[in-house]
């Protein structure tokens, strides 16, 4: 017998079907499609995902960092007073971050009209931060707006490929800091924040255009000032060679100097953050008053901003709902510099569309080929392991891998194709009930149902043993019955013998006229259908005597029945035509065991079995009676009376078994003894059941042509 698994994976194949395929592969289709176009809200629950991706495993802070921020925070504000601070204090914050030896000094703050003094007169404060800014190493700020006036800009752009313009944040002009401020000013570069639909920044542009020119941003300005280059240097893709998945061309990488930075088609960089950290501020009246080590600002980018709440300047993170502007700038330069910022190279698309069509297909076949508890195991370790995947990219390789669609095509197909195979299972099994309903026992047509493999429709060659029965006396006691009541007689007759085939598992073949054909060990396995058929005769033999007994029975014909038994190979399966068709039993097995019943009413005994059967079952209480060649075969076939089970092979019943086997041969070469063992055994009480047999022995007008040796039968 197959294992329980390999038979419903059989059974699950067989059952998806061409039209439960082709519906299980929309949820592919349609992720795919999602995957390749990613409108808006494919993007949304990708950024989504990425964002936990942050939460889970955000960037270690480094506490040697070389990127501090001079907070304007409540603290300083408080000492200091309110914002803005006059520029003369400006000035000294400059010249005191510049005195310690500031790499690189930032101002996210913009001066962009004179100061005032009380009397409206222009203040020296103006003057004196000019003068700070050109003493230093300073990069000034300049938020980009529509409108605004023409930018100027210090950085010098190479471009390999493609014109970036097309591709970058669009402004049409910028609100300038002072001229006497911009002219001292090593570098000039835009604040602005480009956020996403829910407001959240998750990257920043390295480059914008405006209005044609283009323009850096406060973190790609500050490297190049801090590096001392005087030029970006922009590559395209078609300078590179590279496209991404739709062949549309874009920004590929910047490079600032000595870094060179992967960036989006739009030329900006995902930032990895690592969150607000108190590490990285530095409060500006410490600075001010001179309480910090230079050793902490030497060398070091250093970011002029408002932390302060009441600035207002806050942002929304994945790792924060609201931090400081400037803190993001800061992350922006922490993450270039540590090679940290996260990539979603070009390619992606494509390998995340071809995991969405192995996702899928692989969903479908453990649902057609799987039980569905380890198609379900299967599929979510696939899921999982997406997951994972896509986790180990980002926290190893810091690239973006989406799950989400490959994921959900595999679950979605896996689901479908599983509804489907339940379904067609379910129909499948409402259809063997049906076919077989009539044919076995319930119990058995229930295994037939929930696993029909056990069953081969098309046919197959097995082992089986047969039973043909004819009931005698019929005819005299129907003779005198309508149409209607023959049949009723004829259904209160078979009802009976029936479910003793069911109850010993066999399969009822068909009724013929007042007789049947029944079958064991198909389309179950029967392991012992040999003795499961002789129980059933033994039984249906005892039933007929009961119905003789019943007081019904009120012919002075006595019903009989005859049993013929054999066993052998036969083919099995569906027969008939396209139109109808039966389960049924074909083979030399079958026409075998039909001659041998006719055989129960020439030689006066109820129930014969072949000597296969006899050879199969030695424990049960058989009698020979001969070997006959049966019409069509020219082999002898050794025929055997059923007397009894195992509990009738008594030891009275062993000698009388010899003698009578003993009697048998003996007769069959006219001894003379033989004949006179004949006789007893006809005298002794368990031969009391066997007397027409011996009179058929005995008879002396019997010739010798139709002995049980030599009988021809058909």
């Amino acid at each position: 017998m197959r294992r329980e698994g390999e038979k419903t994976k059989a059974h699950a194949k067989a059952t998806l079907g061409p039209i439960g395929l082709l519906v299980s592969c929309i949820p592919i289709v349609l992720c795919a499609l999602a995957t390749l176009s990613e409108p808006f809200g494919v993007r949304a629950l990708r950024d989504l995902e990425f964002d936990a991706f942050q939460r889970w495993s955000p960037r270690a802070y480094d506490t040697s960092s070389p990127v501090k921020v001079a907070a304007i925070d409540d603290d300083s504000i408080s000492r200091l007073g309110q914002w803005p601070w006059p520029r003369e204090v400006m000035a000294q914050l400059i010249e005191k971050l510049s005195g310690a030896g500031a790499a690189t000094i930032i101002l996210d703050v913009l001066f962009s009209e004179p100061e005032r003094t009380a009397h409206g007169t222009t203040s020296s404060g103006d003057q004196r931060v000019a003068d700070a800014i050109a003493a230093g190493r300073v990069v000034l700020g300049m938020p980009l707006a529509d409108p605004g006036a023409e930018p100027e800009v210090k950085a010098g752009f190479a471009i390999a490929g493609d014109t970036p313009q097309a591709f970058l944040p669009r402004f049409s002009g910028a609100i300038l800091p002072l001229k006497s401020m911009r002219d001292g000013a090593l570098g000039l570069s835009a604040m602005n924040f480009i956020p996403d639909r829910d407001l959240v920044v998750r990257e920043l542009p390295t480059i914008f255009n405006v209005s044609g020119r283009l323009v850096p941003s406060i973190a790609a300005e500050a490297l190049r000032v801090a590096q001392d280059a005087s030029t970006f240097v922009i590559r395209s893709s078609t300078a590179s060679g590279e496209t991404d998945f739709a062949y549309q061309p874009g920004v590929i990488a910047i490079k600032i100097g000595a870094l060179e930075s992967p960036t989006s088609q739009s030329g900006s960089i995902r930032i990895r953050y690592s969150g607000a950290r108190a590490e990285r501020e530095i409060p500006a009246w410490k600075i001010l008053a001179g309480e910090v080590d230079p050793v902490t600002i030497e060398g070091k980018i250093v970011l002029i901003g408002a932390t302060a709440s009441a600035l207002h300047d806050l942002r929304a993170t994945p790792l924060d709902n609201a931090i400081p502007g400037v803190h993001i700038h800061a992350e922006m330069i922490e993450s270039m510099l540590a090679g940290a910022q996260i990539t979603r190279p070009d390619f992606m698309r494509g390998l995340e569309t071809l995991l969405v069509l192995i996702g899928g297909f692989f969903g479908i076949a453990a649902a057609s080929r799987l039980p569905p508890l380890s198609g379900s195991i299967v599929t979510a370790a696939l899921v999982g392991g997406l997951v994972v995947v896509s986790a180990v990219g980002f926290t190893q390789l810091q690239q973006l891998l989406d799950p989400l669609w490959p994921g959900a095509a595999s679950i979605s197909a896996f689901g479908i194709a599983a509804i489907t195979v339940l379904r067609r299972t379910e129909r499948e099994r409402r259809d063997v009930r049906r076919a077989f309903a009539h044919y076995l026992s319930p119990e058995l047509v229930e295994v037939l149902a929930r696993d029909p493999s056990r069953l081969v429709l098309g046919g197959e060659t097995r082992p089986i043993t047969i039973l043909f029965s004819d009931i005698r006396g019929f005819t005299a006691r129907s003779e005198n019955l309508s149409a209607e009541n023959v049949v009723s007689f004829l259904n209160s007759i078979h009802t009976p013998l029936t479910q003793h085939v069911l109850d010993t598992h066999g399969t009822l073949d068909k009724y013929i006229g007042d007789g049947m054909m029944a079958f064991w060990n198909a389309p179950i396995e029967v392991p012992d259908h040999v003795r499961a058929a002789l129980r059933t005769a033994l039984r249906m033999q005892q039933t007929v005597e009961q119905m003789n007994q019943a007081p019904s029975a009120k012919t002075s014909e006595r019903l009989a029945i005859g049993i013929g038994i054999h066993t052998g190979p036969a083919c099995v399966g569906n027969t008939g035509s396209q139109q109808r068709f039966d389960y049924s039993a074909i083979g030399d097995t079958v026409n075998t065991a039909a001659r041998i019943e006719p055989l129960c009413k020439d030689l006066k005994v109820g129930i014969l079995v072949s000597g296969a059967v006899a050879e199969a079952a030695p424990d049960f209480a058989l009698l020979f009676v001969g070997r006959m060649a049966l019409r069509g075969r020219q082999k002898e076939v050794g025929l055997y009376a059923l007397h009894g089970d195992e509990s009738a092979v008594t030891p009275e019943f062993a000698e009388f078994r010899n003698h009578h086997e003993k009697a048998v041969e003996l007769s069959q070469r006219n001894d003379a003894m033989g004949f006179a063992l004949l006789e007893e055994c006809r005298q002794h009480e368990l031969g009391a059941r066997y007397r027409g047999f011996y009179d058929s022995l005995l008879a002396p007008e019997m010739p010798s042509a139709s002995k049980p040796r030599n009988q021809q039968v058909g």
